[in-house]
């Protein structure tokens, strides 16, 4: 069981088997980075509906293919955003 409020943020998080990376905020929001054909995407998701707050207890809890990310793979694809 992982108790959210322990818990120090950013948390990061990939998704196996797919080119699917994510930077955890907060129990609400997270930046999801798709790489797909050499074109990588990046969104921003607040959770609002319980779908969503459901996917990110699972990314944090590292439920389904949820993976912790490498810190090569952090630098890459988190490491140079501006504040």
């Amino acid at each position: 069981m992982v108790y959210l409020t322990m818990m120090e943020f950013p948390q990061y998080r990939k998704l196996d088997g797919f080119k699917r990376y994510y930077q955890i905020l907060d129990e609400r929001t997270f930046v999801e980075v798709a790489v797909m054909n050499d074109t990588v995407s990046r969104q921003t998701v607040e959770a609002k509906q319980y779908p969503e707050m459901i996917r990110i207890k699972d990314m944090l809890a590292q439920e389904w293919n949820f993976r912790l990310m490498e810190p090569e793979e952090i630098e890459q694809y988190f490491g140079n955003q501006e504040p």
